[in-house]
């Protein structure tokens, strides 16, 4: 029997959870079929606005990238880097891979385009965390006004439930299941050293570790030059975080459109709670390269935040996907090509 590639290998996880996820959409047809239908008769105008603001984030990112890299490439190279970033973004890591292979076509060292990345990526997060802590405080008041509860409503009676029933009635059981959970955690711990000490090895052995690290804090000092260097230029910093902080309202004036259009009639400030909250739980769900992440957190929070329709919510949740990622791909797709064309990745 001829080995499977590494490709496929790769691969499995994703096309596995993509099936589950077209299970679910068959399981929940009624409410699928719901919500296309809404999107279908969707209003126009609304989608415009949308539309409009799904374009405005374009030209953010592009400055953001500008105000966090000391080189100076192109406008035109950056933003068709930013249009296809989303679009690579498909493959795992691919999206990271192409705007380091970017940066050191553009001059910048390996250690300087990590760097770079890397205060983009902080700009970012440290803008959206506030946004998000305001917008989960919101949320219980909210949810009370919809008179909506989150799945998770009675979680701990039914785990307690769930554990009584199998543990707390025979010791034995309880036993058993612990003995398991601790040659799990044993298993778990020898692969985990296995791997780091092949990994080791593969570089060097332990004895070249030292080196390693007085190289990897070279490396660390040097880029911190390069990020101080950049971060701290009055109009590159002024590009990189009003560009960070208008990223993540301009979401939000999407779906509020995409709403809109669908019938929903929900006001700015409490799609500004559904969305941070949804785009701060999507991480948290185990799907392989965000496969439907998006789209299930943004309908499951307007049904469980915002009390909307199952139909309504997904509808919307299709529209906005469909207008901020899945409408940019065959772009992307072109601005990856000329981007390799001219030989800037």
């Amino acid at each position: 029997m001829a080995a499977v590639p590494a490709t496929a290998r790769k691969a499995l996880p994703t096309v596995v959870c993509t099936l589950l996820v077209a299970a679910a959409a068959v399981w929940q047809r009624d409410a699928v079929l719901t919500g296309v239908h809404a999107l279908a008769g969707a209003d126009p105008r609304w989608l415009l606005v949308a539309a409009l603001a799904t374009l405005a984030l374009w030209p953010t990112s592009v400055f953001m990238l500008r105000g966090s890299i000391p080189a100076r490439p192109t406008t035109g190279q950056l933003f068709a880097l930013q249009l296809a970033v989303p679009a690579i973004g498909l493959v795992p890591a691919a999206s990271l891979l192409l705007r380091l292979r970017f940066l050191r076509r553009a001059g910048l060292s390996h250690a300087g385009a990590m760097a770079s990345m890397g205060l983009m990526g902080f700009a970012a997060l440290m803008v959206r965390v506030p946004l998000v802590v305001v917008a989960v405080l919101a949320a219980p008041s909210l949810m009370s006004r919809n008179g909506a509860q989150p799945p998770w409503h009675d979680l701990g009676a039914r785990t307690s439930g769930t554990w009584h029933h199998f543990a707390g009635e025979n010791p034995w059981r309880t036993a058993l299941i612990m003995v398991a959970v601790l040659i799990a955690a044993g298993m778990a711990a020898t692969v985990a050293g296995l791997v780091l000490h092949r990994r080791v090895a593969a570089q060097g052995g332990w004895r070249r570790l030292p080196q390693r690290l007085r190289h990897a804090r070279s490396d660390a000092e040097f880029a911190w030059k390069s990020v101080a260097t950049t971060a701290f230029r009055p109009r590159r910093a002024a590009a990189l975080w009003i560009c960070a902080l208008l990223q993540p309202l301009l979401m939000v004036v999407a779906l509020w459109a995409v709403l809109h259009a669908v019938g929903a009639d929900l006001s700015l400030p409490d799609t500004f709670v559904v969305e941070l909250v949804t785009v701060a739980l999507a991480p948290l769900l185990p799907s392989p390269n965000g496969v439907a992440t998006k789209k299930i957190t943004i309908a499951a929070g307007l049904t469980a935040v915002a009390g909307l329709t199952a139909g309504v919510a997904v509808g919307a949740a299709l529209g906005f996907r469909l207008l901020t990622f899945w409408c940019q791909i065959p772009l992307g797709l072109a601005s990856f090509a000329y981007l390799n064309h001219r030989r800037a990745i």
